[in-house]
């Protein structure tokens, strides 16, 4: 599991570190750098698979020199390692004025979280082979429901979801002939706990119209509808709310074949009804458990962040300093702990924070919320 994420002079992150857990909830206003942070380990995905320009827009503050900085450490899990239990992998790469650049990928194995302590193994390029065993491929999940409502292209599908969702038809008719059992399956149980009125995903082959061939080529195309079992009757994706789709998006992708080991997901509660986003939420949760991975989420919904009311130590909350750089602060330890140990000192009563999560959010007392002008 990766257990510390450490990054310098990358966007708006000029020099942040965050101590991971096994589900971590990103809070903060809207460009204060959660995104940025999310967008880091998309960034060494496509760096590491031969991308090298992508480094060139990166940096923090063009008019300075700087040098990117993304130091990842995960814990080993494998037991025939004893004495080495984290492998590090570091990319750098430096700017100067002159437009000059050095850069590098370093990794290694170490006893503790300590770079000074590391077995540091020099090497250009890796390859991406490397990284993928920790984190699998990274795609920073956003689901656009307007993506959904229309036809799609069937008989090119992969067993990975698109990082928009664009591609569910294709992925549906995919799982539908080849996981039957498993996938397809799984998809129409949650979804149906999770809204009982929708008992079956279907596909209904459609005709190609010059739109569709322009689009995607000549190709057989489907749409997908979902059945209402009191009704008795289909409702196609164009006739389905943006959240019921957004829904749908979401249960495929937490229930694909082979799901990303680091998931990265903007917003889950995007277009979803209140009363529903626990239910997402408790997905969210258990595919980490069932399915052994780590996730990563961003949001802005008081009802995501009061599921973590038992776990502050998993929420960081991302602000911006005078200068427009990204500070984050752990929610327990930077905020919680600190805040108890002044109110003792001055002999006052601790304040609990997380009974109303959400409230003292939004009421400001835990940052993280937009200025007032």
């Amino acid at each position: 599991m990766l257990k510390r994420v450490s990054i310098q002079n990358f966007k708006s992150l000029k020099d942040v570190t965050l101590d991971l857990q096994k589900v971590n909830l990103l809070i903060g206003p809207n460009n204060s750098g959660k995104t940025n942070f999310l967008k880091a380990f998309n960034f060494l995905y496509q760096y590491f698979d031969g991308n090298k320009n992508i480094a060139d827009s990166a940096h923090y503050r063009k008019d300075i020199a700087n040098r990117i900085g993304i130091h990842l450490i995960f814990e080993e899990s494998n037991p025939e390692i004893i004495h080495e239990s984290y492998r590090h992998i570091l990319f750098q790469k430096t700017f100067d004025f002159k437009a000059r650049e050095v850069y590098g990928i370093r990794f290694g194995w170490g006893k503790d979280w300590n770079l000074k302590n590391v077995d540091i193994q020099e090497n250009d390029d890796p390859g991406i082979d490397l990284l993928i065993d920790y984190t699998g491929e990274i795609i920073v999940y956003r689901p656009d429901p307007n993506k959904l409502s229309n036809p799609g292209p069937v008989g090119v599908g992969k067993e990975s979801v698109n990082a928009d969702t664009s591609n569910l038809v294709g992925f549906l008719d995919l799982m539908l002939g080849k996981y039957r059992r498993t996938v397809f399956n799984q998809i129409e149980t949650d979804l149906q706990k999770c809204i009982p009125e929708f008992s079956e995903v279907n596909l209904e082959d459609i005709p190609s119209s010059k739109e569709l061939i322009k689009q995607f080529g000549e190709t057989a195309f489907k749409r997908i509808g979902l059945t209402d079992r009191q009704q008795d009757v289909i409702y196609w994706a164009n006739e389905l709310s943006e959240g019921t789709l957004y829904f749908l998006a979401l249960l495929c992708i937490i229930n694909q074949p082979n799901p990303p080991k680091l998931l990265l997901l903007e917003e889950p509660e995007r277009g979803i009804h209140p009363r529903r986003i626990r239910e997402v939420m408790d997905f969210i949760f258990r595919l980490a458990e069932e399915k052994d991975i780590q996730i990563i989420l961003t949001s802005h919904n008081e009802h995501v962040l009061d599921d973590f009311s038992t776990r502050p130590e998993a929420v960081f909350v991302f602000d911006k300093d005078e200068e427009g750089a990204t500070y984050v602060r752990n929610l327990q330890t930077d905020i919680i702990e600190p805040t108890n140990k002044r109110n003792r000192e001055l002999g006052l009563d601790e304040i609990d924070l997380t009974t109303n999560l959400s409230e003292n959010w939004l009421y400001g007392l835990l940052g993280g919320v937009p200025s007032i002008p």
